[in-house]
């Protein structure tokens, strides 16, 4: 899990900070950050660790050693993890331009003139899109995602899956793709969220009427 996205709980259960994982294992969480909460050893809190593809799993801690750079905790008891499955997912029908496309590390993305995915699913953890180019496992791709008036989120996404879609004489048809958020903001997360029910209410009347 290193890399993912840390959140910081007090014992009230009130966010104190963020961060990324450094290091995990079964005792033992360590956490980077620019302005990490300074605290006391021992200290109790609860970090939760986001995981775009397994889900949010909830370390409770003991601090032992806290700057505002990193954070070592001792782990006293882990809950069962979240499932990102579990979260919501609407059909969609949306298109964004790709700003950028990236593979192996490299920024590839002159190489993909007028690039464009279509979302065909959404959720807070990922999306299932398809696109004018071929696209491999592990690519990242960003894009300006438009759901409210006004507002723009900057969106970094990984190929996790790769799904073939066949015509009714069993030839190859097309290819959707599986995708993974990363970095995702709490902002971001809240955003997305709204629009999410929005767009299930949005269905729902439809299908009322």
């Amino acid at each position: 899990m290193k890399g993912k996205l840390v959140k910081i709980y007090d014992n009230g259960k009130k966010i104190i900070g963020k961060g990324f994982v450094l290091s995990l294992d079964s005792h033992l969480i360590k956490v980077k950050g620019d302005n990490l909460p300074l605290l006391k050893a021992k200290t109790k809190i609860m970090i939760e660790v986001y995981d775009e593809i397994n889900g949010i799993h909830k370390y409770h801690c003991q601090v032992t050693v806290a700057s505002k750079i990193q954070l070592n905790a001792v782990i006293n008891r882990r809950e069962p993890p979240i499932e990102r499955r579990k979260s919501l997912k609407v059909p969609t029908d949306l298109t964004f331009n790709v700003e950028s496309l990236w593979r192996n590390d490299e920024n590839i993305t002159k190489d993909f003139p007028n690039m464009k995915i279509h979302v065909l699913n959404l959720s807070i953890g990922g999306m299932l899109i398809s696109s004018n180019y071929e696209l491999y496992i592990n690519d990242v791709i960003t894009f300006s995602f438009s759901c409210e008036e006004n507002i723009v989120l900057l969106l970094k996404a990984k190929i996790i899956r790769i799904d073939k879609t066949y015509d009714n004489t069993g030839n190859l048809s097309g290819k959707n793709y599986g995708c993974a958020f990363e970095n995702m903001t709490t902002s971001y997360e809240d955003i997305i969220t709204k629009y999410l029910y929005r767009r299930q209410l949005e269905l729902y009347k439809n299908r009322q009427e």
